[in-house]
């Protein structure tokens, strides 16, 4: 359970219980941290597809076999990058990427727990529509300024959110000291917990988004932060006196309370020490890495420094205090609740009996898709059928040039203008499943946008196959494209279909959330349709294979209608079948 926390502080911030019945506060990232973040790793991305492109190519120059090898490598990467560096780190470095880890933010679930591998995917799905328009991004910006948790679009069906990664801060504050100096305060309380949250995040950024970090808050604390400066200083030497002047006195300010919540700092001293110990080792390494007596111990001090928040908060600790206890309670919640990414069913009963039943379970939304793929495919073909002109705006001169030259009266001819090399297989191969993968998730992704987007990806990708078959019917020459895309189409095809019914769901979502919160609907559905699209895309990688290494291969025509019949006799029982409880 959690709940916006008052708006009264300089930055946005949620509250979470914890099942220890402690409450854990937490700051938003705001617009420009994530924004900077992102741009962080787009351009670790870029760098590093570049240098690899730079080393294949050289790498290439030694030989055939090393160029198409380096060639199909490059198209795996790009992919990759597009697709599963923000999925990969993010799921198994602590909701982290290193443009995160550089700001200084991180992604939680909305109850507080770790960023789960299925979070992950989610988020990271959806990204394509936050892009939205073109690279733009601003789907995501208006919808992360209107939430009130800073959530774009991926975090609401991931049930996620991007808070302030404070876990590194030293838990013994200069303020949990006896107060030595008297005076009234400069700051108000707000503006001393931004102060105290930037002291105690200060050394665990770069140095110069630290020196950036600092000039920020200066100008937040406006006139306030005014002082003489050492010569040649910058905002960090004037915001670090600042600190050293101002601590004292909001810890005197909560009079006896406040005397209380410094005498229990020293009095847990030593094991607090010995807490954020163990937490720095355990982040560093995982849970598991620590000793059967050091998680024992863990266990122990994780309920003290629990108890100890809420100490801190009836004695009316200072915000430096009562921040740094809040944090390191957070980091062990976080370490202690940490996914330990086991799958839920194992890979040979997924496969075997959940994917399929999950295609029984939304089979509508599975037709859907179907009748609007094969519905916008039939009515091209009979249109370039009618009007062959249209073709060429269609499906291109390219298309319209091969099928002109394909051999007329016989149907064992190729499809591709030459001989797939067994050099080029692989390319071709990579090149084809990279593409309709992409299609796919495109086409789920697109579901959050009501609908709309899937179904533009199933109209668009049935206009171009029925332009090219009716490009080919008019040459008398349809059952040699055919010929070519029986072995692999009925996989194919079907997982398009897959992927965008899991769109649908998600659209469904949206238009028809039932008696929940369109929030709240997403999350659970969002997590009902990923395995679809797991299974799709799975489904899509052993199609890539078929259509690189046997659909273009010089087999005669006949056997590789046998082989497409087959695969569709196949998911017919597979589909119908498999799962159900004899």
């Amino acid at each position: 359970m959690n709940r916006p926390s008052p708006p009264k502080s300089l930055h946005r911030r949620v509250a979470v219980d914890t099942p220890e019945h402690v409450r854990l506060d937490y700051v938003l990232a705001d617009l420009g941290s994530r924004a900077a973040a992102l741009a962080l790793d787009l351009a670790i991305i870029v760098a590093a597809l570049l240098l690899l492109g730079i080393g294949l190519h050289q790498a290439g120059r030694l030989g055939g076999v090393l160029a198409s090898a380096g060639a199909s490598i490059l198209i795996f990467a790009a992919f990759l990058a597009q697709w599963g560096y923000f999925l990969l780190f993010e799921a198994f470095w602590g909701g982290r990427t290193p443009g995160k880890r550089a700001l200084g933010v991180r992604v939680l679930h909305v109850g507080g727990e770790p960023l789960s591998l299925q979070g992950s995917v989610l988020r990271n799905l959806i990204r394509a529509v936050d892009l939205q328009p073109a690279i733009t991004g601003m789907a995501g910006a208006v919808c992360i300024l209107a939430n009130r948790r800073a959530q774009r679009l991926g975090d609401l069906v991931a049930g996620t959110m991007v808070v302030h990664d404070e876990g590194g801060s030293k838990l013994l504050a200069t303020d949990a000291l006896p107060p030595g100096r008297a005076g009234r305060p400069l700051l108000s309380v707000e503006q001393f917990e931004l102060l105290a949250g930037w002291a105690a995040r200060r050394g665990g950024l770069e140095p110069q988004v630290r020196r950036r970090v600092a000039e920020s808050v200066l100008r937040a604390l406006g006139s306030a932060a005014d002082r003489p400066a050492r010569p040649g200083s910058g905002a960090e030497y004037a915001l670090a006196r600042l600190y050293e002047e101002e601590a004292p006195r909001h810890a005197a300010r909560g009079g006896g309370a406040g005397l209380q919540a410094a005498a229990m700092a020293r009095e847990r001293r030593a094991e607090w020490a010995a807490y954020s110990d163990l937490v720095k080792k355990g982040r560093k390494r995982g849970l598991d890495s620590l000793t059967e007596k050091e998680v024992r111990r863990f266990g122990r001090l994780y309920r003290g420094i629990a108890a100890d928040l809420e100490r801190a908060r009836t004695y009316g600790a200072s915000p430096g205090l009562l921040g740094a206890v809040r944090r390191w309670a957070g980091a062990g919640h976080n370490l202690l609740y940490r996914a330990r990414g086991r799958a839920a069913v194992s890979l040979g009963r997924w496969a075997t009996a959940e994917f399929p039943r999950a295609v029984r379970r939304f089979h509508r939304h599975v037709l859907l898709a179907a009748l609007l793929l094969f519905g916008s495919m039939l009515a091209t073909f009979a249109a370039v059928h009618d009007d062959p002109g249209l073709a060429r705006s269609l499906v291109g001169p390219g298309m319209l040039t091969r099928a002109e030259n394909t051999v007329k009266g016989d149907i064992d001819a190729r499809y591709l203008e030459s001989p797939v090399g067994a050099t080029d297989m692989p390319v071709f191969s990579s090149s084809v499943t990279t593409n309709n993968v992409g299609v796919t998730l495109m086409a789920f992704a697109g579901g959050l946008l009501a609908g709309a987007g899937t179904l533009f990806v199933l109209v668009l990708n049935g206009i171009m196959i029925g332009g090219a078959l009716g490009a080919y019917a008019n040459e008398g020459v349809l059952g040699v494209i055919l010929a070519f895309v029986f072995p692999h189409g009925f996989l194919e095809l079907g997982a398009i279909c897959i992927g965008a019914g899991a769109g649908f769901g998600l659209g469904s979502a949206l238009l028809m959330p039932g008696r929940r919160t369109r929030a709240e609907a997403l999350r659970e559905r969002g997590r009902s349709f990923l395995s679809l699209v797991a299974g799709a895309s799975l489904m899509l990688v052993a199609a890539g294979a078929i259509e690189g290494f046997y659909s273009p291969s010089g087999l005669p025509a006949a056997a590789k209608f046998a082989f497409g019949g087959a695969t569709a006799a196949l998911m017919v029982l597979y589909f119908g079948l498999a799962g159900r409880k004899m």
